[in-house]
């Protein structure tokens, strides 16, 4: 899904910021647009020339440039803005240039309009004012403070709250033919990268499906300017939304610099890097590329780099999550009627997030499997343990988000309180989980002692409702800080003044319609009569003059008048000063409350799993280093929900790739007529070893599944015209795959290979395959077909 188009300007000056390539959107232009790469800087109004000179910093990105209470758009931006955001395109007179197309949003809803921009795959540049427009002497002062894309977005709402948004990047090494995907979550803290070989590499983007994926750029002259495009594989940039960056991006000497000097490290070793320059150059694309775009913000603070060469997941290719519809239908993509659907019991944001990374990528670590059972098996026989942590996990919010901003010191008060409650929910825990010896429950039986210090200074600071914003104020507790206690006082106390200071006027002068009001053009006043405004006394100070009334102000009322705005100016700096300092304390407390979040996330899916094994009646499954598959009585997992209870039929299962014997198959064929089931058949079979490498209950009487490596799935076929792939071309090449890539311990399903061509053809390719798979795979498997 690459952003492409005809007429594009140079790259971006900004070493690691995104090049020149952009949505579709780009590439329509009426022929008559002025561009702003065509606008000879002379002839522009100082205003536009500012435009330009940033604009020409950040070609292929959308560029919104703050004007008062406006972002406004020009030249071609202001095209694609009004029709992306089906807002109004009107124009501005700029001299010689005649009208500037323009296009504005009101800054007020500046994050309606973002999430449009950024759903439809733009990259936005938000120039803004940095300069006070009443005292600037000409221009006002402007910069881009923050560029946004889909790969570097950490504020909430633009987030999915259960669904991780990785920011990718690969590279190659020449020699070794090794790839190297990085990866990281700029809301999470995540950071990982591994090396591999091509197609695992192809397995691990289909699993992790990146907001953004860099890749190495090339540059490709056009008549009018040069373009920048995806260098990287075909197939790569065809599925995923790729951000071409300059080759200097992705030089390992420059990584490596850019690598210690962000974690604070002398060398790489620690990492595990060395010897591994693909490594290095995707990880150091990935950190120049945050450090292009997030400009003024905080970084994100990663904890390091989890460096891997090898799977620790059950590889399953993007036809087989298709096929098996882990995360969404095939047919429609909705998420009711996938395994998803049926497993999602959880109650938190990280734990959602963590449950879809399982479901696609299951466990093949038989300790990490059997510990994640022996919980799920104390959750279902224990429902006084069970029900009591789901409720309390519900009173939990997204810690691992909220942790990372205390990390890098950018949490507002509210966000506070909610970690807060989040902690103290779980510190209830301590009842319910008393006693208990399964690891993942043992985890959450006592909080670090941090975490208790980390309540008590946010109790201690921060107010019970704090406001919104930071500008909103009442952050601090009150008897926090003497100084903030007494300036409040001033502040709150100004109406009983007010209140004595108008008895005692009208006392004094006698003059019973005496008043004191506020106005923010004219500060305090006394409003007297028309009548009676001849009695006021000589130190009175008239101020305004009305049709039925006099306003007046005196030495006290204006000398509390500027006390008033002093204190109120002092107070929002104090508190503001006492708020950045907590703020800057409690960064040491992130990394273990990201670690807790960690915990609350594995625990939270897996009491789901016990829910669902009670209502739906599965079994524990015994998962060993065995080559066997049995399953009796086994269920679709998804298909029961649907059918009223009972009316699923169940099956059984056995294959074996070491005992060759009748009743233990390697590779069973399955045949029937259309409609039969055969295709369900097979599908339960592979969920059933998804969900138990889970570490879930299945459904099943029993359940016996030797440890899968890998597992392939063959279930129907439908042309890939885009890539100029016919139905049997799709059929040809994944089941090559298959053949090319299975080993004795993989599981491999195949439904009706051949069918995309002649009967006898069909019937040579289907026996070929079989047999390739007994002979030399060794692979479990299960065969459909009409051929026998």
């Amino acid at each position: 899904m690459t952003r492409t188009t005809d007429d594009l300007a140079p790259p971006a000056v900004v070493e690691g910021a995104p090049v020149s390539q952009r949505p579709a959107a780009y590439a329509n232009l009426p022929v008559d647009t002025l561009c702003s790469w065509q606008v000879n800087l002379d002839d522009a109004t100082p205003m536009m020339r500012q435009f330009i000179e940033v604009k020409q910093q950040y070609t292929g990105v959308l560029l919104l440039y703050r004007m008062g209470d406006f972002y406004e758009t020009f030249f071609e931006d202001a095209v694609i803005a009004a029709r992306a955001l089906e807002i109004t395109l009107t124009g501005r007179d700029s001299g010689k240039l005649g009208r500037v197309p323009m296009a504005g949003i009101p800054v007020r809803a500046l994050d309606s309009y973002m999430q449009r921009l950024l759903d439809q795959q733009f990259k936005v540049a938000i120039c803004e004012q940095v300069q006070d427009p009443a005292l600037a002497k000409g221009l006002v002062e402007r910069r881009v403070t923050r560029v946004l894309s889909s790969g570097t977005l950490s504020d909430q709402q633009f987030l999915k709250s259960d669904e991780a948004n990785y920011l990718a990047a690969i590279a190659v090494d020449g020699k070794s033919q090794r790839w190297a995907l990085a990866y990281c979550d700029v809301s999470t803290g995540r950071f990982a990268c591994s090396s591999v070989g091509y197609e695992s590499l192809l397995a691990e983007l289909d699993r992790l499906q990146p907001a953004e994926l860099l890749v190495l750029g090339k540059r490709v002259r056009g008549d009018v300017v040069d373009e920048w495009r995806a260098a990287g594989p075909a197939e790569i940039v065809a599925q995923h939304p790729c951000t071409p960056l300059k080759p200097e991006a992705f030089d390992s000497k420059r990584a490596t610099g850019r690598i210690e000097q962000w974690f604070g490290v002398a060398s790489l070793d620690g990492f595990g890097l060395d010897g591994y320059p693909e490594a290095i150059a995707a990880c150091g694309a990935v950190l120049g590329y945050i450090d292009a775009t997030l400009l003024d913000e905080a970084r994100p603070v990663f904890d390091g780099i989890r460096f891997t060469t090898q799977t620790t997941a059950l590889l399953m290719n993007q036809p087989t999550r298709r096929h098996l519809e882990l995360l969404r239908t095939a047919r429609d993509g909705r998420r009711e009627g996938s395994l998803l659907w049926v497993l999602d019991k959880t109650q938190t944001a990280m734990g959602a997030r963590l449950l879809r990374e399982w479901v696609v990528a299951p466990s093949v670590s038989l300790n990490e499997i059997e510990s994640r059972l022996a919980t799920v098996e104390r959750l279902v026989s224990a429902p006084d343990v069970r029900v009591p942590l789901a409720q309390r996990l519900a009173d939990v919010y997204d810690m691992e988000r909220l942790a990372l901003k205390v990390q890098n010191a950018t949490i507002m008060p509210r966000d506070l309180h909610a970690l807060l409650g989040s902690c103290r929910a779980l510190m209830t825990l301590a009842g319910p989980l008393a006693g208990e010896s399964v690891f993942y429950l043992q985890q959450l039986q006592a909080l670090p002692e941090a975490v208790h210090e980390f309540c008590s200074r946010v109790e201690t600071a921060i107010a019970d409702n704090p406001g919104v914003t930071l500008a909103d104020g009442n952050i601090m507790r009150e008897g926090y800080n003497a100084q903030l206690d007494q300036l409040r006082d001033v502040v709150n106390n100004q109406a009983e003044w007010l209140d004595r200071y108008e008895l005692s006027e009208r006392e004094t002068t006698g003059l019973k319609t005496l008043k004191l009001g506020y106005t923010h053009a004219f500060g305090y006043y006394i409003e007297i009569s028309k009548a009676m405004a001849k009695q006021a006394p000589e130190r009175y100070t008239r101020k305004q003059t009305l049709t039925n009334a006099e306003r007046f102000i005196t030495p006290e009322l204006k000398a509390h008048e500027d006390q008033v705005i002093t204190s109120k100016a002092q107070l929002a700096d104090v508190e503001l000063t006492l708020y950045t300092q907590l703020r800057r304390e409690l960064m040491a407390y992130g990394a273990v409350l990201k670690d807790v979040a960690r915990k609350v996330a594995i625990a939270d899916i897996l009491c789901g799993f016990g829910q669902a094994a009670v209502d739906n009646g599965y079994c524990r499954p015994v998962v060993d280093d065995s080559l066997e598959l049995v399953l009796h009585e086994c269920r679709h997992p998804v298909i029961e929900q649907l059918l009223p209870l009972g009316a699923f039929v169940r099956n059984d299962c056995v294959l074996s790739a070491t005992v060759q014997k009748e009743d233990r198959p390697q590779l069973m064929i399955i045949t029937g007529p259309n409609m039969a089931g055969k295709s369900t058949y097979m599908r339960q079979v592979a969920l059933a070893v998804v969900m138990a490498q889970m570490g879930c209950f299945v459904p099943a009487a029993y359940a016996r599944v030797g440890m899968v490596d890998q597992l392939f799935t063959r279930i129907g076929a439908v042309d890939d015209l885009s890539s100029g792939q016919s139905t049997f071309m799709v059929e040809m090449t994944e089941t090559a795959t298959i053949l090319h890539r299975a080993t004795n311990r993989s599981l491999v399903l195949l439904d009706e290979v051949g069918r995309g061509t002649s009967t006898y053809d069909g019937v040579s390719i289907a026996w070929s395959v079989a047999d390739h798979l007994v002979r030399h795979n060794g692979a479990r498997t299960l065969f459909a077909t009409h051929y026998h």
